[in-house]
């Protein structure tokens, strides 16, 4: 299995660049997307549980994790990585001008587990194979 990309044209960046100048950077691309049902189908596959065990287990799993987040716990799913709410807040002069409304939306962030992370190590890459169509299209496809 590997990585598929795609090739795209950017604006060069780079403080000795024309004003116009453009380079191009592979992309990666989702091949599909695994599903909830696939997945709890193909856990089902290699353990005892059936899949709505494992739907069940799942959807205890993220009710909790929500639950831990709102007390300003950090969930940690061995194997999988850490879940924690964090958020910052707008700048006032002294503490006595700060009130709980100054807070901004808090954003959840994903640490990745060591052995998630070990997986960059293994990554291949493949280019995504390119279709051409016979038929005319309305949208541009140029990569000028």
């Amino acid at each position: 299995m590997s990585l598929k990309y795609k090739l795209i044209w950017r604006k060069d960046l780079r403080k000795d660049a024309a004003a116009d100048a453009r380079l191009v950077y592979g992309a990666t691309k989702a091949s599909r997307k695994y599903s909830f049902e696939e997945m709890c189908s193909e856990i089902e596959s290699t353990c005892s549980a059936t899949e709505a065990d494992v739907k069940m287990v799942i959807s205890a799993l993220v009710t909790q994790a929500k639950k831990a987040l709102l007390r300003g716990e950090i969930v940690a799913i061995e194997g999988l990585g850490n879940l924690q709410m964090r958020a910052g807040s707008k700048g006032v002069a002294t503490e006595e001008e700060f009130k709980a409304h100054l807070m901004k939306r808090p954003v959840i962030l994903f640490r990745p587990s060591t052995s998630l992370l070990d997986l960059r190590d293994k990554a291949k890459f493949e280019a995504m194979e390119v279709v051409t169509r016979s038929e005319e299209c309305d949208k541009p496809h140029s990569l000028d």
